[in-house]
């Protein structure tokens, strides 16, 4: 805005959450270098609908090569999109997960019908994933025990599921939360049907 002859000469972006609720994955991403008008280049609504990475882009495209997003403000042709600018995520957080199956586990009363699933799926989770999620986690084990008490299949699946995380947390390598797992036994744990 200072100096108007400055112009911005291309435009990437980066979706931080995919469609299933996860976040963008750990690693390097080429992003595409969209080339078109400065004032549309401003405007999210123009660019949200279209590819931000060279492999959304190849996973979209047509068989006959044509382009999926024929849109007057960015033409994404190969010609146009020939320029990629490469970043590098690292995503650092207590509430947002990589894991499509720790997260249907974390929200498993929106999708009650893939409790048994994630409940399985768990035990197949990344240990540093399930102990940043930990006294989250366990609410949400405790909670399917409690509600879901009709449905022995569910406790047995529950108990493996503690069983896990308990050894995990065992693990030299993950032996500091131990100290997070005895805060949420004495000051969180409130799960009397459970207890």
């Amino acid at each position: 805005a200072r100096d108007r002859s400055e112009r911005a000469f291309g435009m990437g972006f980066v979706r931080l959450m995919n469609a299933d609720g996860t976040t963008l994955q750990d690693g390097k991403h080429n992003l595409i270098v969209y080339k078109g008008d400065n004032k549309k280049m401003e405007d999210a609504k123009s660019y949200l609908t279209l590819p931000c990475t060279k492999m959304e882009m190849e996973e979209k495209e047509a068989p006959s090569g044509k382009n999926l997003h024929p849109l007057a403000n960015f033409t994404p042709t190969k010609d146009s999109t020939k320029d990629s600018f490469q970043i590098a995520t690292v995503i650092c957080s207590t509430k947002l997960t990589q894991n499509v199956d720790l997260l249907g586990l974390l929200n498993w009363r929106s999708n009650s019908h893939n409790i048994a699933h994630n409940l399985r799926k768990l035990m197949e989770v990344e240990g540093g994933e399930i102990v940043k999620f930990l006294p989250d986690t366990l609410d949400a084990l405790f909670n399917i025990m409690m509600e879901m008490s009709e449905n022995e299949t569910y406790d047995f699946l529950v108990f493996d599921a503690l069983v896990f995380i308990i050894s995990l947390i065992g693990d030299i390598k993950f032996q500091h939360f131990n100290a997070v797992l005895e805060t949420y036994i004495y000051k969180h744990f409130s799960a009397t049907l459970a207890y």
